[in-house]
């Protein structure tokens, strides 16, 4: 009797102990499969998310020609951003087979959250661009971003003047955006061009390099509240930081600093 008592307590502890094992079994198995799917969300979401950090396959889904050798492409996002893409900000593109990256900066509005457009102008000699000329609806790139390139917040400054450089007037993009925004912002964005090879007829503009006389009448004169950029062949390139490097030529002459900086009334001085 004694000897059946104890097979039938070793029976009931074995059955306690499988119940237990299997209950322990249960609960690891409900918290194993919620961590797996916090993570596969978590690893998804990442995968989806715009970032500086990562490239990320975004979609064409519509191109815009604007001229002969220049389209306006229309990258859509996974999912809608939280935030805008700031201002003053660039994106990194890159060919997945030959790893070359190269900068574009946005020309979306600035509250879309859904997209942004790219204004691409095909070269001959450009690799990057003859890639994304030779993409179609639905295909897929790699992008990257946004770069801050000028932290901007409204009113950082009262003037802010800006020279870039182009050949002919036909290289000037988006001048007829520029010329709709100067007739209905007079008193806000005023633009002067000066071209090498200006047009035969009706130019009553600057023709030949920028020169220190025009510097003096289309863009604010240096002081606190001015901030002058600068793009193009002879801007003397970027610093080893990327910052804007040393200020030199014209503008050093005439008296700006390097950390003269942005925005009310826009000077928009084109050369070419």
């Amino acid at each position: 009797m004694i000897r059946t008592l104890f097979q039938r307590r070793a029976t009931d502890l074995t059955n306690k102990r499988s119940l237990f094992s299997i209950k322990n079994f249960i609960i690891t198995g409900i918290f194993g499969g919620i961590g797996y799917t916090i993570y596969k969300r978590y690893s998804d979401d990442s995968k989806k998310t715009f970032s500086p950090n990562r490239f990320l396959p975004l979609t064409v889904s519509e191109i815009t020609p604007v001229n002969h050798n220049t389209r306006i492409f229309r990258l859509k996002f996974p999912r809608a951003l939280k935030e805008p893409i700031p201002i003053a900000s660039c994106v990194q593109v890159k060919d997945d087979s030959t790893q070359i990256m190269r900068e574009y900066t946005p020309i979306s509005p600035i509250n879309e959250l859904n997209f942004i457009d790219l204004l691409v102008k095909r070269y001959d000699n450009g690799h990057m661009s003859r890639l994304i000329h030779n993409l179609k609806i639905g295909d897929k790139f790699e992008v990257r971003g946004p770069v801050v390139t000028l932290p901007y917040t409204p009113n950082m400054k009262k003037h802010i003047g800006m020279i870039t450089f182009f050949l002919f007037l036909d290289d000037i993009l988006l001048y007829n955006d520029f010329k709709e925004l100067s007739k209905n912002h007079p008193n806000q964005l005023k633009i002067y061009y000066t071209l090498d090879k200006p047009p035969k007829d009706n130019w009553t503009q600057g023709v030949g390099y920028v020169s220190e006389e025009m510097v003096k009448e289309n863009i604010p004169a240096p002081n606190e509240d001015v901030l002058v950029l600068v793009c193009g062949p002879s801007s003397g390139g970027k610093a080893s930081d990327m910052s804007q490097g040393l200020v030199r030529g014209i503008l050093k002459k005439l008296g700006y600093t390097q950390d003269q900086r942005n925005l009310p009334e826009i000077n928009y001085l084109c050369y070419s």
